[in-house]
């Protein structure tokens, strides 16, 4: 398929606020803005307005409840108010032939009313409303679902009463807004780990390293097997792949560093993790959202991932923190494992290994909470696009927030410590055109092949939906997309 000319100066929709209306209509309706032949110029960086950036900090929970829950919401409340009116039918009669009683009815519902707005206004509610919608990333996770599921349960007992006192849906908006952040929260795959390099002593053991991959058959993961040991160990000691508790383990005792032998540990770690990579369903090197479920069976066990499999359909960060803390009260230990074990393996992984070929759109943090471009009008761009991948490869904010042909200068000058100008590429570089309005990922330098990412192919805005869809991976020769792109700038790491 043909990549499509990238239009000169396409006209970026001016971010200057965060439209709350124009968002939600615009995920419930999941309808495509007819915008073709718009420049994506913008004309207000996000950088240089206060009140973008105060947004820019505003929780996804509100927006991923109207992704998540719109849909049970609605039908929710057609449900109840089908049964309500059903209900009301019944009892229409006698409540129409007993008209002296009517002053009390009406005195017994307006208090009714008053106590279910002190209900809903109760400080308590309130509290608990701001810390999971304000604070996406919650320190206690457990104790967060559990209040949550605790003032749904409590919500719907009462939910056909407050319907009859026209307040349920005050009640309701609380209720979705809960399910909307559990959703997020369950959700939430992603890794956002900064690169770190590898150690000497890890960088020594490449080569058992490999030995063990091929004998277990996961060559192609040589590379997250090195982050794995640099992890638990730094290649430091006698146990450095920290297998001594493994099932495979036959030779010594079954006690943390019990194993006395480097290579033996090797042997029997490379085992371990070839059955979680197994178990985890890893298609391959590129497939991001069962690696991590495989790691994190690493540090737990590999009871973690039938468990992670059977109650979420796979791994997500919280209820890694939810398993720990099962666990823990299970053994009446006071820790149980890492449960940022991934992010943690993650920052040893080389750009080569975790560019891929797919990005991984259930990282939240990457595609909508912490993206500048994650709004209505602005799904779909090149820079949404370049911007969420970035952040996925390296783990922090690329500090770009205007047009494409500027976010080379946007990097290097955030990040000078980190990135430097060139005009010949390195792979994890970041590529602007010069007379194109365009910017993309590279992830591969072959000679003068260059292997790119980048997005906005059908040439217009989407939704979230679609957006997911119009990106891909091609490979040019260097020469021929200087010509295309009428020159190019690369923002390459150091």
């Amino acid at each position: 398929m043909n990549l499509r000319d990238i239009k000169t100066k396409q006209k970026m929709q001016a971010i200057k606020t965060k439209d709350t209306k124009g968002n939600i209509q615009h995920f419930i309706k999941q309808q495509t803005i007819h915008s073709k032949n718009v420049d994506r110029k913008e004309d207000t960086s996000v950088k240089s307005n206060a009140q973008v950036q105060a947004t820019n900090k505003v929780s996804v929970a509100a927006k991923q409840t109207v992704i998540e829950s719109k849909h049970r919401a609605t039908k929710f409340i057609k449900q109840k108010h089908q049964e309500y009116k059903i209900k009301s039918t019944s009892k229409k009669s006698t409540a129409d032939s007993s008209h002296d009683i009517q002053p009390q009815r009406i005195s017994y519902i307006s208090k009714a009313k008053k106590h279910v707005v002190n209900k809903v206004n109760d400080s308590k509610i309130k509290q608990s409303t701001e810390q999971l919608v304000s604070k996406p990333t919650i320190q206690n996770t457990t104790h967060a679902i559990k209040k949550s599921f605790h003032i749904v349960k409590k919500g719907v007992s009462t939910l056909n009463t407050l319907f009859s006192f026209g307040t349920g849906l005050i009640l309701l908006i609380v209720i979705t807004l809960f399910i909307g952040t559990f959703s997020v929260l369950a959700q939430d795959g992603g890794s956002n780990s900064e690169i770190v390099s590898l150690s000497e002593e890890v960088i020594a053991y490449e080569d058992t390293i490999r030995k063990y991959a091929i004998e277990y058959d996961i060559e192609d993961y040589v590379s997250l097997l090195q982050a794995i040991m640099m992890q638990e160990s730094g290649g430091k000691g006698t146990d450095p792949m920290q297998a001594s508790e493994s099932g495979y383990n036959t030779k010594y005792p079954r006690v943390p560093n019990g194993i006395t032998e480097p290579e033996y540990s090797i042997d029997v770690g490379t085992h371990t993790f070839s059955d979680c990579v197994k178990k985890a369903n890893v298609k391959d090197p590129s497939d991001t959202e069962h690696i991590y479920l495989a790691l994190q069976g690493y540090n737990y066990g590999s009871g973690y991932i039938d468990w992670a499999l059977s109650n979420f359909g796979g791994y997500s960060k919280y209820n890694a923190q939810q398993f720990s803390d099962m666990k823990k009260q299970e053994l009446n230990v006071s820790g149980y494992g890492d449960p940022s074990y991934v992010d943690h393996v993650m920052r040893y992984v080389g750009i080569t290994f975790r560019g891929g070929t797919n990005p991984n759109f259930n990282n939240m943090e990457a595609w909508i909470t912490k993206n500048p471009y994650a709004k209505a009008g602005l799904y779909g761009q090149c820079t949404w696009f370049a911007w969420g991948r970035f952040y996925e490869l390296y783990g922090y904010d690329p500090g770009f927030t205007g047009n494409g042909w500027d976010c080379v200068n946007e990097l290097l000058k955030t990040h000078p410590d980190k990135f430097e100008r060139s005009t010949t590429p390195k792979a994890g570089a970041v590529f602007s055109g010069i007379g194109k309005n365009h910017v993309g990922i590279v992830l591969k330098v072959d000679g003068n092949n260059i292997t790119i990412q980048d997005g906005n192919y059908d040439g217009i805005t989407n939704t979230f939906e679609d957006a997911k869809k119009d990106w891909q991976t091609n490979t040019y020769t260097l020469d021929y997309y200087r010509s295309r792109m009428g020159g190019i700038v690369f923002a390459n790491p150091k």
